[in-house]
Order: structure tokens, then C-alpha cells, then sequence
């Protein structure tokens, strides 16, 4: 029960961030290459990549629950393995621009780190 809880606190705290480092910030680089993204609107697109962040921050406290309070290695060796290599490689394929590609990873090490020291705080024994 307290693991869910967390798991659903760490993913609607990320929601502001995701907005924050994944639009806010960086909206007017989008306009940069309009040809790779989808037409506006997307409500469907929007709860599935929140599901996918969630599992993303269930997969962390899932960590950090294993590793017994070490909540920053965790989150940045997760980010390591699997946010920023992806990331990394869609700017070398895609036309994103280097801002976008840099807020993305940034936005989800945040995600990640939320996950993370929720769940040693709150899961601590």
C-alpha cells in the first residue's frame, strides 16, 4: 500500500516537472523542426506517456527499495541506463534541436531523483 502511494505521489510531483523541462522550458525550440512532431491536441498521448513515467518511478523506488537508501546513485545510474543514451541517440537520428534534447534528459533525471528520495524518505525503515 505505502509503496503504491509512493509510486503515485513521486509520478504526480514529476507531472510539474515533465511540464516544467518538457514544454515550459523549451517550448519555442519545438517550432524548430515542426515536421517531427505530431499535430497538437493528444489527450491519449498524454496519459500514456504519464504511465509511462509512472512505471519509469515504479521501476525506481522498485531500486531504491533493493539498494536500502542509496536514493541519488540510484536515480542517476537508472538515468545513465536508460533516459539519457535514448535521448542521446534520438538527437543524433532525429532533428531535434540540442535544447530539447538537453531538457528532455534533464527532465527526467528529475523524475527520476523524485522517485527516488520519495521512496527513501518515505519507505525508509
Amino acid at each position: 500500500m505505502w509503496i503504491a502511494s509512493v509510486i503515485i505521489l513521486s509520478s504526480f510531483i514529476a507531472s510539474f516537472s515533465d511540464w516544467f523541462f518538457m514544454d515550459v522550458l523549451i517550448h519555442r525550440f519545438y517550432e524548430a523542426e515542426p515536421a517531427i512532431w505530431r499535430a497538437r491536441g493528444g489527450r491519449v498521448r498524454i496519459v500514456i506517456s504519464q504511465l509511462i513515467g509512472t512505471v519509469a518511478s515504479a521501476g525506481v523506488v522498485a531500486l531504491c527499495l533493493w539498494a536500502h537508501g542509496r536514493a541519488v546513485p540510484v536515480a542517476v545510474a537508472a538515468w545513465f541506463a536508460g533516459p539519457l543514451p535514448v535521448i542521446m541517440q534520438n538527437l543524433q537520428w532525429m532533428r531535434l534541436h540540442p535544447a530539447i534534447a538537453a531538457s528532455h534528459a534533464a527532465g527526467w533525471l528529475v523524475r527520476l531523483l523524485i522517485a527516488a528520495l520519495l521512496a527513501s524518505w518515505l519507505l525508509a525503515p
